[in-house]
This record gives structure tokens, C-alpha cells and sequence, in this order.
């Protein structure tokens, strides 16, 4: 039997959006801000791509994107485009990638954890949210 629930998704990032806001990847929107920018080791390009969105099925996940940006906002969002699977991401179905996005509502404008970021998002890519 299916689940009846749709998928929702969200994304965590850049402040300041609106509902109805198209959330644009890094080569159309100029940011400089990326979670990949400040790795400390070698990304391979299909990975650490600047020409889409991610985005979770999680609340949770993209949650914790939004706290590693600077006073990040987490939204509600609706693919514009085809989505596919996030291919550096551990568990299936939670981090998806498409090339564009449009904010359905603001969820929280400034996310702040009490936990560093990165430590979360380590958790959340060893498979550690359920």
C-alpha cells in the first residue's frame, strides 16, 4: 500500500525569501555561500555541483543546512524541475537536487542549533535520522 501523505520538501539557506520566491542554484544566483566551500578536502564536480538546488524530504536535514549559513532560513518548497536522488547522500530519499525551486512558505526565518552544524550534518550523513 503507498503512503497517502505527498512528499513535502524543504530547503535550508539563504534568508530573506518570501513565499512564492524562487530559490536558484549558485551559478544563476551569484552566492558565495555553499556548504561545499568550506570543506577541507577534495570534491568530486558531480558532487559539489553549482548548478542546482538541494533539498530534503526531512524537516530536520535541511534544518541543519539552514543553521550552517550565516542567520540561514528554512522554507517549504516545491520543485520547479525534474528532481533526482543526491548521489552523496546515504540514505535513500532524504537529499534530492533539481534546478530550481519555489518557497511555499517560511518555516523558520533564522534557524539557530545549539549543536555545531557540520557535527549534525556529519550525524545526518552517516544515516543517524530516522
Amino acid at each position: 500500500m503507498s503512503d497517502p501523505r505527498p512528499v513535502r520538501y524543504w530547503h535550508g539557506g539563504v534568508p530573506g525569501l518570501r513565499p512564492g520566491d524562487a530559490i536558484l542554484p549558485p551559478s544563476e544566483s551569484a552566492t558565495t555561500r555553499r556548504l561545499f566551500n568550506s570543506a577541507r578536502h577534495s570534491i568530486p564536480a558531480d558532487i559539489a555541483r553549482d548548478d542546482v538546488v538541494y533539498l530534503a524530504t526531512n524537516r530536520e536535514v535541511a534544518k541543519g543546512y539552514a543553521a550552517y549559513y550565516p542567520d540561514g532560513a528554512l522554507y517549504e518548497v516545491q520543485p520547479d524541475a525534474e528532481i533526482e536522488p543526491d548521489p552523496d547522500c546515504r540514505v535513500d530519499g532524504l537529499s534530492w537536487r533539481c534546478a530550481r525551486a519555489t518557497v511555499l512558505r517560511v518555516v523558520d526565518p533564522v534557524v539557530l542549533l545549539r549543536e555545531r552544524p557540520m557535527h549534525w550534518l556529519n550525524v545526518v550523513a552517516r544515516g543517524g535520522v530516522k
